[in-house]
């Protein structure tokens, strides 16, 4: 008896001497063999060594999958962080890509095995069904993985190409948050909103500080550049408002030698001189480019108060509105619900803006994130700029996940408490001090505490912007968003 003869027999019975339903048996086997353990199905009937090799990398796989969870468990930062790694992408993307051609060849292989031609035309077609899908969702699950690990790493290099990192100050990360807004009609950057978000680092709890686009007199600390041109603050007229020092600053590499943005450098020491918060990072969101990310995502719930319009002073013909309503808002409504003034008010407009902040944050979900990674990924690179380096990622995405949790609370420099012409600084900081002492338990910058702020500042009456001040409970819009220990509630 020859070698290959005892061989065959030591695998059992040849396919010709099975019964048809056998046959089918054994066909079925192989398909899914394949599909649990990829070379199972040539060790078993086919060449063994092809089978030994395809079940030896099955096995290592699994063993480094298995170590990644057991050395990352509990660490979510960590997993985060490994995910938006632009070399790790690299490698998965490449890695995907030959895997999976390599295990749909093993299903082709399995079916050739199997000896369609041996079976029944109806049996043959169930075979060959379900040996296409299982190659077709082997391949289509690879290329879905390498687009969007194409499309993340592509983001991740675009965006977060910042390479020096800043650690939290007396446990806690202060952001800048600014919505620019550019235009025909302006000139330079413009920010349209400011927010200071400060982040406890280990639990999430973050207080909102937004200021006014027109508050006047901003202060410089004396470290700042912009303090030798304006010693006494950002004094220079009517036209002199926070959203302008960008555009006064934005040349003056002087200023700020080796600055890619002068001016945006100088927008964070005006921040960072009204607040007393030292700025880790910014993040500047192209409000044009947030509707694409509100349309990546399938649109965002909101609770919307009051009849908004949806134009300006220009296209006011237009007369489109988003009606009052819970309701899903897709990237166009949610960006005229963010920056509609006509019929409303800045203030009313900050307010809206955090509750449009607080609800992409409950509704980014991480499945939201992962069925919808490719667009969400595209979108960044036109949405968003940052000094924030990559390697912060993991653990600024985990402090977001931490913070669905937690109740956010708010602070806006608003009057009547706040006179946006002639503001009272040290107010300002002490609302802040306090708010932040109140929710995190410490100061943003000394861990100090600070004397409970007056309750409200005596409105100017030079100032046209002040408003009396309405009872939360019975304010249709959500102007009352804006000073609340309850951001989710409150909207």
């Amino acid at each position: 008896m020859t070698r290959r003869r005892a061989k065959v027999l030591s695998r059992g019975p040849d396919v010709d001497d099975l019964t048809p339903r056998l046959r089918f048996r054994r066909a079925l086997r192989l398909c899914l063999m394949s599909a649990v353990a990829p070379g199972s199905a040539q060790l078993a009937v086919g060449n063994r060594w092809v089978g030994r090799i395809a079940l030896t990398v099955y096995v290592l796989l699994l063993a480094g999958l298995g170590y990644l969870v057991w050395t990352y468990r509990g660490d979510r930062a960590g997993i985060i962080g490994l995910v938006t790694d632009p070399d790790v992408l690299q490698v998965f993307r490449i890695g995907v890509g030959v895997l999976a051609v390599a295990w749909a060849a093993l299903f082709i292989d399995a079916w050739r095995l199997a000896r369609p031609l041996r079976l029944t035309p109806a049996r043959a077609g169930v075979v060959v069904v379900l040996n296409t899908a299982l190659v077709v969702g082997v391949l289509g699950s690879a290329v879905y993985a390498s687009r969007v690990s194409t499309a993340s790493r592509d983001a991740v290099q675009e965006v977060f190409s910042a390479e020096t990192t800043s650690p939290p100050l007396a446990g806690r990360y202060n952001i800048l948050l600014i919505g620019s807004d550019s235009g025909k009609d302006r000139t330079g950057i413009r920010p349209d909103s400011m927010t200071v978000a400060s982040i406890d680092a280990s639990s999430g709890k973050t207080v909102l500080v937004s200021l006014p686009r027109n508050l006047q007199n901003v202060p410089f600390r004396e470290s700042s550049p912009m303090h030798q041109l304006y010693p006494f603050g950002y004094n220079c007229g009517s036209e002199c408002l926070l959203n302008a020092v960008h555009t006064a600053a934005e040349n003056r590499s002087d200023l700020y030698p080796g600055a890619v943005d002068p001016g945006l450098e100088a927008t964070i020491d005006a921040v960072e001189g009204v607040t007393d918060l030292s700025i880790n990072y910014y993040v500047m969101i192209n409000l044009k480019g947030f509707r694409s990310l509100v349309d990546a995502v399938g649109g965002v719930e909101m609770d919307v108060k009051t009849r908004l319009a949806m134009f300006g002073k220009e296209d006011a013909y237009k007369q489109t509105y988003i009606e009052p309503g819970r309701q899903n808002l897709d990237g166009n409504q949610a960006l005229w619900y963010a920056r509609s003034r006509i019929q409303s008010d800045d203030y009313t407009r900050m307010g809206r803006q955090k509750c449009l902040m607080v609800a992409m944050l409950d509704q980014m979900s991480p499945q939201t994130v992962l069925l919808n990674a490719t667009d969400i990924a595209k979108s960044g690179a036109e949405l968003l700029s940052t000094n924030m380096p990559s390697e912060a990622l993991g653990e600024f995405a985990d402090m977001a996940l931490k913070a669905r949790n937690t109740k956010i609370r708010t602070v806006s420099l608003v009057p009547p408490v706040v006179s946006t012409v002639t503001p009272d600084y040290p107010l300002i900081q002490d609302m802040i001090k306090q708010a932040i002492i109140e929710t995190h338990g410490g100061d943003a910058n000394k861990g100090e505490t600070s004397a409970e702020p007056e309750s409200s500042a005596t409105p100017d009456p030079s100032d046209p912007t002040q408003t009396p001040s309405t009872d939360p409970s019975e304010d249709p819009s959500q102007a009352a968003a804006n000073n609340v220990e309850d951001l989710d509630a409150a909207c």
